[in-house]
């Protein structure tokens, strides 16, 4: 090929035909290479990023159905899910739906609450707030257990040991059988509220102490479903009218350490801002009982703050208790 170059070098016309020639050869050699291996690409999946998801979590968290199980990757772990989210049809979680009042249709329960504390942080009548999830005294709850605040909503399924147990539990054998029995801590088990219909149709009220009235009540006014009470810091707090003790702590935000007791099946009163509290759930007051001692809120003022609950809804004091 290189001798037929040359002598078609004088001819212009011969010279282009030979490097064309030249190129058609040389492009038939490279048309049969192949790239190396390691050069082919893999194909990707466009349709979305991939989430891993742990064997005890669910793909539908994320807005998808589970999908392929990742079993080409040895390396990957065989507790994992692989799923493919569409960022086009993945939507946010959409909250609760508001109960009437403005509430939550749902509360969780917390360590500490029992049903009256929950009734009385939403304003709910508890004989209402238990109907509403299928409850009957002693009103056992736990902890993380959810429960419907619309009476029109029925409560929200439990996973795990269910409530109905747990009551039974508490009924049958105690307390302290009751916890044995629930060992993952479901807590809040609670000491079984009397049933005793020697409570009074009309309580006798009296003052919880005496002092100056500092914030009076206003039913429109959220901050204000009671009275706010002056007084010196370790005054003692004293039942306002005979009772039971049907929560004694500190899970309500705003209300520091509270005394919520019930007088009749409709009424209720309540003590926040106690410097210590003196009495414990379940217990039976006698009024004039000394039930805590009076502290400072949060602006630290000494006061009391006193509500009286009728059916689970705030009223005036001041319509109950005697002249000063």
């Amino acid at each position: 090929m290189y001798l037929n170059i040359q002598k078609a070098a004088g001819n212009p016309v011969r010279r282009l035909s030979g490097w064309l020639a030249m190129v058609g050869l040389l492009g038939g050699c490279l048309g049969n290479y192949q790239a190396p291996i390691s050069d082919q690409s893999e194909t990707m999946d466009q349709s979305g990023p991939v989430i891993v998801v742990n064997s005890d979590d669910s793909p539908s968290r994320y807005g998808t159905a589970s999908s392929n199980r990742n079993n080409s990757d040895s390396t990957a772990s065989r507790s994992s899910t692989r799923a493919t989210v569409s960022p086009a049809t993945t939507s946010p979680a959409r909250p609760a739906v508001a109960a009437s009042g403005g509430r939550p249709a749902v509360h969780r329960v917390g360590p500490g609450e029992s049903l009256y504390s929950i009734a009385f942080q939403y304003d709910m009548d508890v004989r209402s707030l238990a109907i509403a999830n299928n409850l009957s005294p002693p009103y056992t709850i736990y902890t993380g257990q959810e429960l419907s605040l619309d009476p029109d909503r029925p409560a929200p399924s439990q996973s795990g040991e269910s409530t109905a147990a747990i009551g039974r539990a508490v009924t049958n054998n105690g307390v302290a059988q009751a916890q044995a029995a629930s060992p993952a801590a479901r807590g809040v088990i609670r000491q079984p509220i009397s049933r005793s219909s020697s409570l009074p149709a009309e309580p006798d009220w009296q003052w919880p102490l005496q002092g100056q009235i500092l914030t009076s009540f206003q039913a429109d006014t959220s901050a204000r479903k009671g009275i706010d009470i002056g007084t010196a810091n370790g005054a003692a707090v004293k039942a306002a009218a005979a009772g039971e003790v049907v929560y004694a702590g500190n899970g309500i935000q705003g209300s520091g350490n509270l005394v919520i007791l019930r007088h009749t099946e409709r009424l209720l009163s309540a003590y926040a801002h106690n410097r210590s509290m003196l009495v414990t759930e379940g217990q039976r007051i006698r009024a004039g009982e000394q039930i805590g001692e009076a502290g400072v809120n949060g602006e630290g003022v000494a006061l009391l703050h006193f509500e009286i609950r009728l059916d689970g809804k705030p009223v005036d004091p001041l319509t109950y208790l005697p002249p000063q």
